[in-house]
């Protein structure tokens, strides 16, 4: 590994400053204890103000007294917000308003990070219905070979305004991870796609136009998830590969980052890597176990900042997702993230009853005792400390929580899903759609020789929404005979879904949306609480395949749309004439009753030949006696 040091300013230690930010006065010098909870940024999705044993699933929107008085208290460091906390721009602005009065009240003076996790497409945490969400990282990728890094720099752009209005200013984002194994259940779309050098530009161009905004961004998860097959919020992974395949694909794009932007915060991944460090530690349960990355020195540490050159925050991943939290306590994982070199520890403890105030303040404390007993090193803490200091004080420098709001109200009016904005969404949503294959003749459909159309799609939402669209840009000659049928997952019917296909003209599948990962809806909170479709993704993937084959039969001509993961349509192709990739399945139900969904509104338009398909596939897909049309590195 290349060795190469690079020296921020923004990095280097500020002593002596009696008034921090032009606010008050504020201590020169912090307890052990406020020092610790400025490395600490916990969750405040849910709180139910009466103590209770039942889950509480009470969102907060407002800030209550009790969560106020705990920051006030514990000086405490960052906090990261949910869609349950992000309704109406207004309450939005209120709650980090006053998060951050909260905070610059308390003795310690020193602002929140406020954060979010708003990739784009798959994880987008502010309503879509106001912000603008784009179709994610690998619809950027799937423009990557026509348009370089324009459509980041776009995506960037954007991401940072909108939060920058909202008062959220620090965004987990971009993902870096190279998505090398079809079978990932948690990156996949995330990604940008498979070959490092285009993810490391691409991630650079979002990063850099994104803090260009005053927003901050966090590459994640380090060294790497883009390999597993496991979702660590539900289980700890394990990458068997050796150092050199590690160093050339997954931390490629980190290295390349480190030496090509300022990167203020990174994201470890809770994944076990042998090859780099191969050191166990026992479980609660007494089980002997390889360190998770997060809890490796040897990769934080030594490999990260000695050799990597990385002079930003290291942050964790959430602690409460399972291949932390099924193995460890709370206290043993943030003792063990602290003495591996993490800055921050993200989620250390629910936060959701009166009970929980005290328990956190406790944890604490034991961190404090642990410091004092030699358990932790004290100098590193306060190095890491003077970085949290510093990364503040070059990235929340204009954090003044203001009394009248109107200002700010208006102005996030004015920024919000603009209308510059939308036409950007739309924009990537045709500049990424991606033709896999198609039989000769099939493009542009030809609409007279059409009159009867069989949607198959996973929810009735989604069958609407792409007969809409379609119907928008059908030739008003051709409407009057068409007829359309649809089957949908949600309402299996396979005798119905059958008839109706070999009825047909036409077949289009919109594509089955696999059962959400828990970072689609926020982390281990919806675990229990998940619902899930219908149909197991299996049987559905089942039901496509004899749906299709049977069309096929009876000379039906199929079109095969996919709204999510491109490795999901594999099984599917040899029974299609037409396979498209979109990427991104978000739909919108807007006031006026009609559905908004770019990536549907760009199929429509291609299909009907109004604009090309540009997009190129950037990952590989290997379909038996199919040639597919694949990206170029």
């Amino acid at each position: 590994m290349k060795k190469r040091v690079l020296h921020f300013g923004w990095i280097a230690t500020i002593a002596g400053i009696g008034l921090y930010l032009g606010l008050t006065a504020v201590q020169t010098e912090l307890s052990l204890e406020q020092k610790i909870a400025q490395k600490l940024m916990i969750d405040v999705r849910y709180f139910c103000p009466q103590p209770g044993e039942e889950a509480c699933r009470q969102p907060v929107t407002r800030l209550p007294d009790e969560l106020r008085q705990l920051i006030r208290d514990t000086g405490l460091g960052g906090v990261i917000l949910f869609a349950e906390n992000l309704q109406t721009p207004e309450q939005i602005i209120d709650l980090t308003q006053d998060l951050q009065q909260a905070a610059m009240n308390s003795p310690v003076g020193q602002p929140l990070f406020i954060s979010v996790d708003q990739e784009g497409g798959r994880v987008f945490r502010t309503p879509r219905s106001f912000s603008t969400g784009f179709s994610g990282n690998m619809a950027i990728g799937a423009t990557y070979a026509r348009h370089g890094v324009f459509y980041a720099e776009q995506v960037g752009t954007v991401l940072g305004k909108e939060l920058a209005v909202l008062g959220i200013n620090t965004n987990h984002a971009p993902v870096v991870d190279v998505n090398s194994n079809p079978a990932n259940p948690v990156i996949n779309v995330r990604a940008f796609g498979e070959h490092p050098q285009p993810v490391a530009e691409l991630s650079v161009a979002l990063l850099s136009s994104m803090q260009q905004q005053g927003v901050l961004g966090t590459l994640k998860h380090f060294p790497g998830h883009g390999d597993t097959y496991l979702d660590s919020h539900l289980a700890l992974p394990l990458v068997s590969h050796t150092h050199a395949h590690i160093e050339q694909l997954d931390l490629a794009p980190f290295q390349w980052a480190i030496e090509h932007t300022e990167v203020p915060m990174i994201m470890t991944a809770h994944i076990q890597y042998p090859a780099l460090d191969a050191s166990t530690i026992f479980s609660t349960a007494g089980q002997s176990m390889i360190r998770p990355a997060t809890m490796s020195r040897a990769i934080l540490t030594d490999l990260l900042r000695q050799q990597m050159g990385f002079e930003g925050l290291v942050i964790t991943d959430a602690l409460d997702m399972a291949a932390i939290s099924h193995y460890f306590t709370p206290i043993q994982a943030v003792q063990e993230t602290f003495a591996a070199g993490a800055d921050i520890a993200l989620m250390p403890y629910p936060i959701r009853r009166p009970e929980d105030l005290v328990a956190f303040k406790a944890l604490i404390a034991e961190l404090a005792s642990a410091v004092r007993q030699g358990e932790l090193s004290a100098a590193e803490l306060e190095t890491s400390w003077q970085r949290i200091r510093s990364v503040k004080q070059r990235w929340l420098a204009n954090t003044q929580p203001v009394v009248d709001r109107s200002a700010l109200y208006q102005a996030a009016s004015q920024q919000l899903g603009q209308p510059r904005h939308r036409e950007l969404e739309q924009e990537l949503a045709r500049q990424a759609l991606t033709l896999l294959h198609a039989e000769p003749g099939m493009l542009p459909l030809v609409t007279e020789q059409l009159s009867h159309i069989h949607l198959l799609a996973a929810t009735p939402l989604q069958a609407r929404m792409l007969r809409q669209s379609l119907s928008q840009h059908w030739p008003e000659q051709a409407k009057e005979q068409l007829r359309w049928t649809e089957s949908s997952f949600d309402d299996w019917q396979p005798e119905q879904a059958l008839q109706l296909s070999q009825q047909a003209d036409l077949v289009i599948h919109a594509g089955w949306q696999r059962l959400a990962s828990l970072v689609d809806l926020g982390g281990m909170a919806d675990a229990a609480s998940q619902q899930r479709p219908a149909m197991s993704y299996a049987a559905a993937m089942q039901a496509s395949a004899q749906v299709l084959q049977a069309a096929k039969h009876a000379d039906t001509k199929v079109i095969l749309l996919g709204f999510g993961t491109p490795y999901e349509l594999i099984p599917l192709m040899p029974f299609s004439d037409i396979s498209m990739l979109a990427y991104h399945h978000g739909i919108e139900q807007h006031g006026s009753g009609l559905l908004y969904g770019p990536t549907y509104q760009a199929v429509a338009e291609a299909l009907l030949g109004h604009t090309p398909m540009h997009g190129e596939l950037p990952v590989r897909l290997t379909v038996p006696d199919l040639v597919v049309r694949e990206a170029r590195e």
